[in-house]
């Protein structure tokens, strides 16, 4: 171990689409041929290097999705520290990893919550807050019912938002109505879903759209967004779908703005509204360690609205 890095005992993970992405030999992005998984984890200090001062063993912390991207604006250099990809992941007992990287947990937080947040929390609070500029009483739509979009609920209404959300099952909107959206559209039996968000908002539109679905969905959600909308691109269900109206993007001012997950300053900003508004991430279920290949079940197969964790003894 280095004189600037800390050993962690990994108390809890969760599973992104990322890792099912990279599990299943789909990713877009260089992985290692060899590859401890899972990008995202929290645990508990057990060995510091001899420069190491902000730590000490016994300190509750949670890692950045990427080592290497601190703060500021991303570069594709950084990309062979992302966890979980070209750079090892934290499903293990143990990880040693560089001091500045950790960011401490408050009291409030739990390892499983907190677990949650390096990846799709910081999607959601860069889409909402760094990129997306929120404002009270802004109107937010996310285009369906995974991790990102759940958080990116919580965050938006503590912030004095509005909150619309897709999904093909009307289960699913239920339960994303009773957890605290204000509306919910089911782009299954409305193809054209971009007008039900104008008649949910009075005509008005999304200022920020949470756009997960990517190529499939992300023409549709310039329709939908209001003037001077701002559409946060995240992921994408498939590589391909129908054109962009540049027309459409002119008229109403919309922009389009890609999110590559974010800083370590990023989540740090993240964990601090979270403890501060009391937010409760959604986790639909968590699976022992020994059972990690179960929870990877349950990701591929939507086991329930929320994230899927895995605890450690």
């Amino acid at each position: 171990m280095g004189a600037a890095e800390v050993r962690i005992a990994i108390k809890a993970n969760s599973i992104n689409a990322r890792d099912l992405m990279i599990a299943l030999g789909n990713s877009p992005l260089p992985v290692a041929d060899s590859l401890t998984p899972l990008s995202d984890g929290a645990g508990e200090v057990i060995e510091v290097g001899s420069d190491v001062h902000q730590f000490a063993i016994g300190d509750r912390v949670v890692a950045a999705f990427n080592p290497a991207h601190l703060d500021g604006p991303y570069s594709p250099a950084m990309e062979p520290s992302a966890l979980g990809g070209v750079a090892q992941g934290l499903l293990s007992e143990s990880v040693v990893l560089p001091a500045p990287a950790l960011v401490r947990l408050p009291e409030g937080i739990s390892y499983e919550q907190a677990a949650c947040l390096p990846c799709a929390g910081v999607v959601a609070w860069n889409a909402l807050f760094e990129t997306g500029a929120l404002r009270p009483g802004d109107i937010v739509f996310a285009t369906g019912t995974g991790g990102v979009s759940l958080i990116a609920m919580q965050l938006a209404k503590a912030a004095g938002a509005t909150f619309g959300i897709s999904s093909s099952s009307d289960a699913n909107l239920q339960m994303a109505l009773e957890m605290g959206a204000d509306f919910g559209v089911n782009y299954a039996s409305e193809p054209q879903w971009d007008k039900a968000v104008r008649r949910a908002t009075g005509g008005h539109g999304a200022d920020i759209i949470v756009e997960v679905a990517g190529p499939p969905s992300i023409a549709t959600s310039i329709r939908a967004a209001a003037q001077g909308g701002r559409v946060a691109q995240i992921g994408f269900a498939a590589p391909e779908g129908p054109p962009i109206n540049v027309l459409d993007m002119l008229v109403a001012g919309v922009s389009i703005n890609p999110v590559m997950v974010g800083s370590r300053a990023m989540l740090e900003r993240l964990i601090r509204a979270v403890a501060a508004n009391t937010i409760q991430v959604p986790v639909a279920r968590s699976f022992a360690f020994a059972d990690a290949p179960l929870a990877f079940d349950a990701v591929m197969g939507r086991d329930g609205l929320g994230k899927i964790t895995i605890t450690h003894p």
